[in-house]
């Protein structure tokens, strides 16, 4: 935790980009290595499909992998302990070309909810966050992933509204409950044009 804690303090100190205020390269290929060390069971998998997603929603505007080799990656994913929040992105920008070059995000480990919420909330939070990644703002409309929790309810039932999409854990990111709005869809499409 530590690590991951200091990495996102760094990346705040050194160049920061606010989410919405810039975006990667058009086209780019963006390399994602999955910490998997604090990961809850199958973290890494639910990490996988939100790459999954956002790539399919971008129709080749940006491509999301996954890497082994941690030196390799623009875009570090840790889980983290005892961090209070669901989750925090903090991209960074090329001082030179005003792109996104690098994020490092930080997923709650820990949530004390039942396993197939968990596995909700890690899906979610990793979408969430690696939209932040992408340079995507938070919004005010509570049926877009990018929605930002303001009331202690929101989460309970914005977590209890997608798993009424599922009829398994298997469908956790899948075609029929991918976890984005059109407006999400829009916003990323519209950020690379």
């Amino acid at each position: 935790m530590r690590t991951a804690l200091s990495v996102l303090a760094l990346s705040a100190a050194v160049g920061a980009a606010a989410p919405g205020s810039a975006h990667w390269p058009l086209r780019a290929v963006i390399e994602v290595w999955i910490d998997g060390r604090d990961a809850p069971p199958g973290g890494d998998r639910l990490v996988e499909r939100a790459l999954q997603t956002w790539t399919k929603a971008g129709e080749g505007r940006l491509t999301l992998q996954r890497t082994l080799i941690r030196t390799d990656a623009e875009i570090q994913v840790f889980f983290v302990r005892d961090g209070g929040n669901y989750g925090e992105t903090r991209p960074h920008l090329d001082a030179k070309t005003g792109l996104i070059d690098r994020a490092d995000v930080a997923i709650a480990a820990d949530v004390p909810v039942e396993p197939l919420t968990k596995q909700i909330v890690a899906y979610l939070t990793a979408l969430h966050e690696l939209g932040h990644a992408l340079g995507l703002e938070h919004t005010a409309n509570f049926s877009d992933i990018m929605y930002l929790f303001r009331r202690p309810e929101d989460a309970p039932r914005y977590f209890g509204n997608y798993r009424a999409l599922l009829r398994s854990p298997d469908d956790i990111g899948s075609a029929m409950a991918t976890g984005l709005s059109a407006d999400d869809v829009k916003a990323l499409r519209d950020l690379y044009q």
